[in-house]
């Protein structure tokens, strides 16, 4: 088994707009839609609606939100 804290995903190094994260790392968004960089969405990331957001759970619920963002920036 194994336990972690404090660990904190690496977005910057895997997408490349670093303009696109606060200074912890973190996607700025509203909804899933990145603030910084249009066209750019998340899903899954730590409280990106709810504290859920980074669990199944959560990611059950952020989808559909998610996906009418998409589908309206495409119109």
């Amino acid at each position: 088994m194994i336990f972690t804290s404090v660990f904190r995903p690496d977005y910057v190094s895997w997408v490349r707009f670093p303009n696109a994260f606060d200074d912890f790392g973190f996607p700025i968004q509203t909804d899933g839609a990145s603030s910084v960089v249009p066209g750019l969405f998340f899903i899954g990331t730590h409280f990106l609606r709810k504290r859920k957001s980074g669990i199944i759970m959560g990611i059950m619920e952020d989808a559909p939100i998610v996906a009418e963002r998409i589908v309206r920036s495409h119109r």
